[in-house]
C-alpha cells in the first residue's frame, strides 16, 4: 500500500483553498519529495473550551514537516513498541508536528479532483502525544478531515483526538499516548467531478512544553471489488477482492474475509460491506457492488502432427512422444489468459531390421557411424531423410576369442632335436602353417620335431577358416656347443639328496655370470655371480636371510658365458618342496 497518515495530524478537505495535485500523483510522497502538498505552521492556543489555531504561515518551523525514509528506522521516543517512521509498504512518509515542545501546530494540505478511478482515499497514520493532564482544549492533539469545494466535510472523513489518560486505539508509555500505524479510508463516490481537500494537523499543548506529532501516508484507490484473472477454459473458481485496510468485511455470500472465491456465472452480482476501524468512526461502512464479467473463449485451434517413433513434439512447455490428442496450455504472460491448443499426434514406427555377426577378438564391427568391439546386442538408429523415419538396426554381435601359446625358446646341443608344439584355445579345426624355415617335416601340423644345425626362429600361424581369425607366434631354438641344466625342483631337507638348487653345465661353459632367484612377489631371495657351473657350493640351499624359505615356486634368471666368449640369458622356475 502507498503512503498513509502517520503524524499527530489533522486531515482536512477544504474547498476554499486551491492547493495540491489534480491527479493524486504524489499523494503518498513516493517521488521522494513533498511536491503537491502545502505545508503550514502556526500557534495553538485555547479560548474557553476551544482549541484555536492562529497565525498560520506557509513553510516549516523548527523540526516540523520532515520527509521520512525507510533508513530513518523507528521513532526514538517509543521504547519497546517499534513504530517505523515510514508506513508499512511505502518508501517515504511525512512527520508532522514539533517533537520537542508545545504551543505550535503543523499542518499539511492537498487537493485533487475526484474521478471514477480515485474514489477511495486510503491513508495510514501513527500518532505520538504527550499527556500533561491539562484541560482537554489545552492538550496535544491530532486530526484529519476531508471537505468538498463547498466546504462540506465528507461523510466519515473526520477524525480528531486529544491526549487524555485513555484514548481508544492508543497505548500508554509513561506520560506518552501513542498509536501505531493505523489504516483509514474515505469513500468519495458521492464527490466524483468535485475538488476535495485533505487537511492533516498535529499540535502540542497550548502551554508551550508538551509535544504532539504524527506520521502520515496516503494513496488514491478505486472504490471497487477487483476481479482477479479468470480463464474459463481451465479455472474452476474466480477470486473477488475488496480493498485492503478495513476493520471488517461482509460479503453477500456471508464471507467475512477481504477476498472470496466463487464459481462464476456470467452476470452474477456480488456486494461487500466494509467498515473502517471502530476507533476512527464506528458508524461508517461502505458497500461496493460487482457484476461478474468474463471472456468466453472460442474452441481452441486444432492441429495434426505426425512424428517418428522415439521423437517428441514440443508445444509450449510440454513435449509429447505418444500418439493421442492433447490439450496444451500456452503461457501468454501476466494478466492475460493462457491460450489452449488441441494437438492430435500420430506416431510412425521406425523401419526395423535385425542381424547377427561374429568377429575375431581385436576386430570391430561398424553399424552406421557406431563402432562395436564387444559381445552384446545393440540397437543402432540410422538417419534417413524426411519424411522417412529413421531405421533401427538390432545387431547381435559375438566376439570370437582365440588364444595360441607356443613352446618357449629353447637351447639345444648340436645334433639334438626338440619338439615345438602349439596349443590354441578354444579348441577347433584350425589351419596351421609354419612360415619358416622351409623344408619342415610337417608344415601344417600344430606340433613338429625339429633338428636345426644352427640357431633358428620358427614362426607358426593358426587360422580359423570359418571366420579367418588368426594368431601368429614364434619360438627361438638356439644351437650351441655347450649346454646347461637347471632342475625343475629341489628338496632342501638335509637328507643329502637334491638339497641344493644349482646350475649344471658342460665343460664348454666358462662361467655363470649371474644367477638370481625371486619369490612370487619379485623379491630377490638368492644371488650369485661369476661362478663355475656344476658346483653345488654356489647354489641355493633354500634359505633366505638365515631362515628356511617357504615351499612353492620361485622364478630364476641366469646369464651364461661360454668358452667362445658368447653369452646367453635364460629364465625359468624351480619348485621348492619341503
Amino acid at each position: 500500500m502507498k503512503k498513509l497518515c502517520t503524524l499527530v495530524c489533522l486531515f482536512i478537505i477544504s474547498t476554499n483553498l486551491a492547493v495540491g495535485q489534480a491527479t493524486c500523483s504524489n499523494i503518498g510522497f513516493e517521488n521522494g519529495s513533498l511536491n503537491g502538498w502545502t505545508l503550514t505552521n502556526g500557534v495553538v492556543i485555547n479560548a474557553g473550551t476551544q482549541t484555536l489555531y492562529q497565525d498560520e504561515t506557509p513553510g516549516i518551523f523548527e523540526n516540523g514537516h520532515m520527509l521520512t525514509r525507510i533508513s530513518d528506522g523507528n521513532d526514538p521516543k517509543i521504547i519497546g513498541a517499534a513504530i517505523p517512521m515510514v508506513a508499512p509498504g511505502s518508501n517515504y512518509s511525512i512527520r508532522i508536528g514539533n517533537v520537542t515542545r508545545g504551543s505550535r501546530f503543523d499542518r499539511i494540505k492537498t487537493s485533487f479532483v475526484v474521478t471514477a478511478d480515485n474514489t477511495l482515499f486510503q491513508y495510514q497514520f501513527a500518532v505520538i502525544l504527550q499527556n500533561p493532564n491539562h484541560q482537554i482544549q489545552q492538550q496535544p492533539g491530532f486530526g484529519i478531515k476531508i471537505s468538498n469545494q463547498s466546504g462540506t466535510i465528507a461523510s466519515c472523513s473526520f477524525y480528531e483526538v486529544k491526549a487524555t489518560g485513555t484514548i481508544p486505539g492508543f497505548n500508554a508509555q509513561d506520560d506518552i499516548r501513542y498509536r501505531n500505524w493505523t489504516i483509514g479510508a474515505v469513500d468519495l463516490r458521492n464527490y466524483i467531478g468535485q475538488t476535495v481537500t485533505v487537511e492533516v494537523t498535529a499540535n502540542g499543548c497550548t502551554e508551550r512544553r508538551h509535544f504532539g506529532y504524527a506520521y502520515f501516508d496516503a494513496q488514491c484507490l478505486k472504490s471497487e471489488i477487483k476481479q482477479e484473472l479468470y480463464c474459463l477454459a481451465y479455472d474452476q473458481t474466480m477470486t473477488l477482492k475488496a480493498p485492503d485496510g478495513f476493520a471488517s468485511y461482509r460479503w453477500s455470500t456471508g464471507a467475512t474475509t477481504p477476498t472470496i472465491s466463487i464459481k462464476p456465472k456470467q452476470g452474477d452480482k456480488y456486494w461487500v460491506k466494509v467498515k473502517p476501524f471502530s476507533s476512527l468512526d464506528d458508524g461508517c461502512d461502505y458497500q461496493m457492488d460487482h457484476t461478474v464479467r468474463f471472456e468466453t473463449p472460442g474452441e481452441p485451434p486444432h492441429q495434426t502432427v505426425s512424428i517418428c517413433e522415439g521423437d517428441g513434439y514440443t508445444i509450449g512447455d510440454s513435449t509429447y512422444r505418444k500418439a493421442g490428442t492433447y490439450l496444451t496450455r500456452i503461457k501468454r504472460g501476466p494478466n492475460v489468459c493462457d491460450s489452449l491448443v488441441r494437438t492430435t499426434i500420430t506416431v510412425k514406427p521406425l523401419a526395423r531390421s535385425a542381424h547377427s555377426w561374429t568377429i575375431c577378438e581385436g576386430e570391430s564391427y561398424t553399424v552406421g557411424t557406431t563402432v562395436y568391439k564387444t559381445t552384446g546386442t545393440y540397437d543402432t538408429r540410422l538417419s534417413r531423410r524426411p519424411p522417412l523415419c529413421d531405421s533401427l538396426v538390432t545387431t547381435t554381435l559375438t566376439v570370437q576369442k582365440m588364444d595360441m601359446t607356443l613352446s618357449p625358446d629353447v637351447f639345444i646341443r648340436p645334433g639334438d632335436s626338440v619338439q615345438l608344439k602349439a596349443v590354441v584355445l578354444p579348441t577347433g579345426a584350425y589351419q596351421y602353417t609354419w612360415l619358416s624355415p622351409p623344408g619342415l617335416p610337417c608344415p601344417t601340423c600344430p606340433a613338429i620335431w625339429v633338428k636345426p644345425d644352427e640357431t633358428t626362429r620358427y614362426t607358426l600361424t593358426a587360422v580359423n577358416p570359418e571366420l579367418n581369425c588368426r594368431r601368429t607366434a614364434s619360438v627361438l631354438v638356439s644351437v650351441g656347443t655347450c649346454i646347461f641344466f637347471a632342475p625343475d625342483a629341489f628338496t632342501p631337507n638335509g637328507d643329502g639328496v637334491n638339497d641344493i638348487f644349482y646350475v649344471i653345465g658342460t665343460p664348454c661353459i666358462r662361467q655363470i655370470k649371474d644367477f638370481v632367484i625371486y619369490d612370487r612377489w619379485g623379491e630377490v631371495v638368492f644371488r650369485q655371480t661369476a661362478f663355475p657351473a656344476s658346483e653345488p657350493g654356489f647354489g641355493w640351499d633354500g634359505r633366505y636371510q638365515g631362515q628356511h624359505a617357504g615351499a612353492g615356486s620361485y622364478a630364476f634368471r641366469l646369464e651364461v658365458e661360454y668358452e667362445n666368449g658368447r653369452t646367453s640369458k635364460h629364465q625359468g622356475s624351480v619348485l621348492l618342496v619341503r
